[in-house]
């Protein structure tokens, strides 16, 4: 018989990391991001009030990591994720409504509440799903997949949403926001399609301190891991921020304004494709090798940028970078999972994960400050630091050499 939601039924035949990736598709149609400034401008906010919005959606993923992963271990993975997308469709529906800035706040710590509540249990709810054998690959692979689905829909909301509001008046504005709340919560909906695993074990009697004791010990005791850890830091690429500076990097090359957003399409387009394909880097390299290559070169690429400020190949260089950057993502995220025991595999993916945005958070800072002083030593600092990292592999798990 049909009901109104029986299609979510038939969804849930679908593999989780498909499921995922199609849910990431909807759920990263954020139409509204090309002109986020100029609307929010229009409002009344000052830049300084507009980066402090990012500031507060950061500190707020930071201060929810910890306890949103105790709870997606405690209540499922699935629920948790579920709730992520749920706050993060309320966050884009306050944004929509707010006038004033505390609102437009008020908006930041929902969203950030939500993207905590996803950073641990879309990882362990995915890995916990994969058949038994080799994990750390499958889960590359599925990673990669889902991470195309998202640059995939970037592409398309960039696209979309820059020849809507190719005359930038309030109404065309507004209404990419308004696209943007209904494809995150149909997002949402669609959540409700998916499954925990079957071996799933929910630690709900578990106390909450003893899991975040587990996840510690997950994280300091496995030398592996640690230095997994180790080189994720010290090789970050400050993705977000190179959303910032990439278009005082055009202006500066003097590209046409028109590229800002062409470009950044550009640029999901190329992490569609290396997303996509990461986990074969392992499997032709074996894990050492690819972490090496993957981690080092957009530190290369970040030593160009700081080389060169010619129009064409200002855009060149960050449509490379912008694939670049996105290619360790998914090698990391196997590998981590490879060594964390199922019990609190949430709360320790949030430990790290919070423990990499404390780095990010204090060296985004330095790197704007240095950035305004001279953005090509920046680009070159930021380069040599990474290839040094980069260069800090070693063996970790080899088994696909």
């Amino acid at each position: 018989m049909f009901t109104p939601f029986s299609w979510l039924n038939r969804l849930g035949s679908l593999s989780t990391p498909k499921l995922v990736a199609l849910i990431s598709f909807f759920g990263q149609l954020y139409f509204f991001v090309p002109v986020m400034t100029p609307y929010l401008q229009g409002k009344g906010l000052s830049l300084a009030q507009i980066a402090g919005m990012q500031t507060v959606l950061m500190v707020s993923m930071l201060v929810m990591e910890i306890p949103t992963g105790v709870l997606a271990d405690k209540v499922g993975h699935r629920r948790s994720y579920q709730v992520s997308l749920f706050m993060a469709a309320l966050g884009e529906l306050i944004t929509l409504l707010a006038d004033t800035y505390p609102e437009f706040i008020i908006g930041q710590i929902v969203a950030g509440t939500g993207f905590a509540f996803a950073s641990g249990s879309v990882d362990a709810l995915v890995y916990e799903s994969l058949p038994k054998g080799d994990r750390s690959l499958g889960m590359q692979r599925a990673k990669g997949q889902i991470g195309a689905a998202i640059q995939a829909a970037a592409l398309l909301a960039y696209s979309i949403g820059g020849w809507i509001t190719r005359e930038l008046t309030y109404e065309r504005m507004r209404f990419t926001l308004k696209l943007n709340v209904i494809f995150v919560g149909f997002s949402a909906v669609l959540a409700l399609a998916l499954r925990e695993p079957a071996r799933e074990i929910v630690a709900e009697r578990i106390r909450s301190l003893d899991l975040v004791r587990a996840g510690w010990r997950n994280v300091t005791s496995n030398p592996a891991l640690k230095r997994l850890m180790l080189i994720a830091i010290v090789t970050n690429a400050f993705v977000a921020h190179l959303l910032i500076f990439y278009q005082d990097y055009f202006l500066r090359s003097h590209v046409s304004p028109i590229w800002l957003g062409m470009g950044l399409a550009l640029g999901s387009g190329a992490a569609f494709f290396t997303q996509l394909h990461a986990w074969r880097l392992t499997a032709l390299l074996g894990e050492r090798n690819a972490i090496m290559v993957a981690t080092g070169l957009p530190g290369v690429l970040y030593l160009l940028m700081a080389a060169v400020n010619d129009p064409l190949w200002a855009v060149v260089l960050f449509v490379a970078q912008w694939g670049a950057v996105q290619v360790a993502m998914p090698l990391f995220s196997g590998m981590y999972n490879d060594h964390i025991p199922h019990g609190a595999r949430a709360t320790s993916l949030s430990l790290i994960n919070g423990l990499v945005t404390i780095y990010v958070g204090i060296g985004g800072v330095v790197l704007g400050w240095f950035a305004g002083y001279n953005l090509s030593l920046m680009f070159g600092a930021l380069g040599a630091i990474i290839i040094a990292g980069a260069l800090l592999v070693r063996p970790v798990n080899d088994r696909a050499q």
